[in-house]
């Protein structure tokens, strides 16, 4: 899963570049940003926890 949650959080970190580029809403971007960043928060919680699925 950890794999999984990565790469959800690194199109969603791409799709914010991308609106960045073409200069869309600020607080679109930011919805983005904090999306992708709680992806990371779920990659490293499920990395990090001690009952991990095989």
């Amino acid at each position: 899963m950890v794999w999984w949650y990565i790469a959800i959080a690194a199109g969603f970190v791409l799709l914010a570049i991308v609106h960045m580029v073409t200069k869309d809403n600020p607080w679109l971007i930011a919805v983005r940003l904090v999306i992708a960043a709680g992806f990371g928060f779920l990659a490293w919680f499920e990395s990090h926890s001690k009952t991990r699925r095989p």
